[in-house]
Order: C-alpha cells, then structure tokens, then sequence
C-alpha cells in the first residue's frame, strides 16, 4: 500500500500546531517552559524564566532563506511546465519517479493546463515578493525563533509547491480528463474570481508589509527603532494580522483555481491554522502591550475573530 506523504506531512503540521496551540492559548501555565519557548517567537516570544533545556534557535531574518529557495523553486517548476505544455516536450522521468514516491504512483491530473500554469505562476509572484519584502523593505529586530519554524518554513513552501505539481497533467500516470494544453476556454467565472481575491489579497499583504516597516523608520526612510509600534491604516482598521488574513486568502483563492486537486486541501487546512493560531497571539500581544489598543480591531477575521 502507497502512502502520500505530501498529505500525510500537511496532516501532521495541522494536528501539531491545532494541539499545541490550543494548550498554548488555554493551558499555557501548566505546560513545561520547553515547550512554550520552542512554540513562541518573535514579538510574543516566551518572557519567563528560562528551562534547563534550552531549544535551539536561529535569528528571525533567516526567514529569507526559505522565500529565497521557494522562488527559485517556483520558477522553475513554472518554466518547466511551460516548455512542457506550450513546447510539447517530456516531463522529466526523474521528477514523475518523485511524484510517485511522495504522492503515490496512482495518483492522476486533477486540473486543466491552464489552470497549472495560472496557479504556478500566481505562487511565483507570492514567493518573489515575500523575498522582496524580506531583503527591502521589514525591518528585523534581533528576535529569535525556534529551528523547528525555520524549517517548517521550508516544508511548507516546498510541500505546496510540490502539491500542485504532483496532480499536474503530464506529471501523473493517469491524465485523461485533463491535457497538458493551455487553451482560454479552460478559464471560467470560478477561475476568475480566484484571481482576483488573490490578486487583492497579494496587494494588501504587500502594504501591510510596509506599515509595520514604516513604525521603525523615519520620514527619510532610515531605521531608527526596533521597537513595536502601533499599526494603522489599510486593513490594520479592521484586524490586528492583515497579513495573516491576507495569506489566508491566497491560499483559499488558489484553491478556487485549483479546485480537483486533491492534495491543495491539506495545505490550505494547514495554512489556516497556523495563521489563526499566529494571528491569534500576535492579537493578545497587541491588547496586553497598548492600553489604547483599539476595542474595534478583531485578530483576523473583521468584525468575526
């Protein structure tokens, strides 16, 4: 029996972060300091005294690193199936042998060509802008996070990008009802509307970016404070995490436009509770660190949560 690991691995992420999370959110003083160090980072990193175990730790601005090889990745992966469907050419053995060792050797094509190229071409503008915004425009303090992030970033990245192509027609051993074809009359209302929520959801990401930035320069653009400020203005009106609200969406408009992918699901289930679970604390922090905080804002979702 064949096992799919790209399912099994976004399963597993989504049972940890919902289990640890939710004792975080309502036990967290009974739990052992281990384990709210390694679950806490950056602004609401763990602030008590310190366990005998101590987790190992990388600087918070290595999460370039992970925008850095997801770019690359997605590119190529994107030029690949270009040449394989606009230029008729074969699809690698070595990539298909892969697919069939991580998702299975039954699986088959579950979108059209044109909606392969659309979605891989809208998670390369996502993942070349975060590595944009990571190497122009935040500004890091000297906060740190737990090695298991970092490296969850790197799965996550991959895991998604390797989810799309792993149900992509010519990439699997059963392709008869999707071709590897790029034609217009494979992209519907559905697909449309997929784009546009992307599209709005990718903008806002963008400017939420450059608000928190802006709290620690000044007028000239120049960094002077690594301290958190209070955000507003664009979404920040409405939730405390736009850019969680706004990666949620991305993922759920990719969805819309990969829709027969069977693999998409657990990534987005996945991004939705880690992003809630982020948006979440990040929430409380706000409340617990500015009196004024604004009773109005919600986490994540306006006027909801």
């Amino acid at each position: 029996m064949e096992i799919n690991l790209l399912k099994i691995g976004f399963s597993l992420m989504t049972f940890i972060i919902v289990i640890v999370g939710g004792l975080i959110n309502s036990y967290e003083k009974f739990l052992p300091v281990f384990i709210i160090e390694s679950f806490r980072y950056g602004k609401f990193s763990y602030c008590g005294k310190e366990s005998g175990l101590k987790p190992i730790e990388v600087p918070k601005r290595w999460f370039q690193h992970f925008y850095i090889v997801s770019s690359l990745l997605s590119i190529s992966s994107l030029i690949l199936m270009f040449r394989i469907i606009l230029l008729g050419e074969e699809a690698p053995y070595a990539l298909i042998r892969f697919l069939d060792l991580i998702a299975t050797s039954n699986r088959k094509a579950g979108v059209s060509g044109t909606a392969l190229l659309i979605a891989l071409s809208l998670m390369c503008l996502q993942c070349c802008r975060r590595l944009y915004e990571t190497t122009y425009v935040s500004v890091f303090s000297n906060s740190y996070m737990n090695v298991f992030h970092y490296l969850v970033g790197f799965i996550h990245y991959i895991g998604s990008i390797l989810a799309i192509l792993s149900e992509a027609p010519s990439l699997t051993p059963l392709s008869f009802e999707y071709k590897a074809a790029l034609s217009i009359w494979d992209v519907d209302l559905f697909m449309v509307f997929g784009i546009m929520v992307f599209c709005w959801a990718w903008y806002h990401q963008f400017v939420s970016a450059k608000i928190l930035a802006n709290l620690r320069k000044n007028k000239n653009g120049s960094v002077v404070t690594l301290k958190h400020g209070l955000p507003k203005g664009d979404l920040f009106e409405v939730v405390s995490s736009p850019s969680q609200l706004c990666e949620v969406l991305i993922y759920l408009a990719l969805a819309v436009i990969l829709r027969g992918n069977t693999a998409w699901p657990f990534v987005v289930v996945w991004v939705l509770s880690n992003q809630m679970e982020t948006a979440l604390l990040s929430h409380w922090w706000y409340q617990a660190e500015f009196k004024d905080y604004p009773k109005e804002r919600r986490a994540i979702v306006p006027l909801l949560l």
